[in-house]
């Protein structure tokens, strides 16, 4: 069956003009080998998740916000690889929500997830994502895993994780732009900066501006700081923030992190069991 595809005002409707896959000629994310460390971080913990809440929580939802086509092409080898939402898709969740703005790519998306059994309870929103998560609905007494993966931070605005928190009971994994969005942005980001800045929009409140900038790295970690006690606000437990993973590209450069947090101790146990399964005893956590 299908996946039922909710088609916004705010879709972006314009034709794929960018890669295609060579086994379906369907359209295709260009992407770096680094999004290995990532996928197996996410479907470690979302099959933790899935599995061990089952006889507790009798609707679990995954939700995946900026969800892609399905499949990734790695620009340095030319191999294709599964997209996150074909990767999840069929891990015991009782319902899988993703959202996208490009029309063409949720019905590539669409089309890929079809032949899985747990198709029939997939919803795709196409649209601006702030319009999706208002529309969007979960059921009552759900317990939600939701995986925020934008291309930068000025698409995941803190009002979104508000929204999301009203709705429902979740644990976050969010993909936080630590070198393109914020270290090398830093000279946009002045005192004098108004409430349309992007950082002031992904923190959620102008609390950055207090922070000192000369150094990149150190600027970095207090947003980094901020953002965790903007979580901790909404009822995310201090401790169950947990360590962030940072990824990095084929140079070694930061990219991003991948931050998590839970409002309850066995989310932390999942995502350390989940960090331990994957990355490698010498990784670097955060910096």
């Amino acid at each position: 069956m299908k996946p039922t595809i909710r088609l916004l005002d705010s879709a972006d409707q314009s034709p794929w003009k960018d890669s295609v896959s060579s086994t379906d000629r369907l359209p295709i994310r260009d992407s770096g080998a680094w999004i290995d460390t990532k996928h197996k971080l996410l479907t470690y913990y979302a099959h933790l998740f899935a599995t061990g809440m089952k006889n507790s929580w009798k609707s679990r939802v995954y939700l995946e916000l900026f969800s892609g086509p399905g499949r990734c092409l790695i620009r340095k080898t030319g191999k294709e690889d599964l997209g996150s939402p074909l990767k999840v898709i069929e891990h015991e969740f009782t319902k899988f929500i993703f959202t996208e703005m490009n029309a063409a790519v949720a019905e590539a998306l669409a089309q890929r997830l079809e032949p899985f059994e747990n198709a029939a309870n997939t919803e795709i929103w196409c649209g601006d994502c702030a319009d999706a998560i208002n529309q969007i609905q979960i059921p009552s007494g759900s317990l939600t895993l939701a995986f925020i993966d934008p291309t930068g931070i000025a698409h995941a605005p803190f009002s979104l994780i508000e929204t999301l928190h009203r709705k429902t009971r979740c644990d976050l994994l969010i993909n936080i732009q630590h070198g393109m969005g914020i270290k090398m942005n830093i000279h946009q980001y002045t005192p004098d900066a108004g409430e349309q800045s992007a950082l002031t929009k992904f923190l959620g409140n102008d609390s950055w501006k207090q922070l000192p900038r000369h150094n990149p790295r150190e600027f970095f970690r207090g947003v980094l700081e901020l953002y965790k006690e903007q979580l901790h606000s909404l009822g995310f437990k201090r401790d169950c923030i947990g360590r962030e993973v940072l990824i990095t590209n084929d140079s070694n450069t930061p990219l991003y992190l991948l931050l998590f947090a839970s409002k309850h101790p066995k989310g932390k146990e999942f995502w350390d069991k989940a960090m331990k399964g994957v990355l490698p005893m010498e990784f670097d956590f955060g910096s």
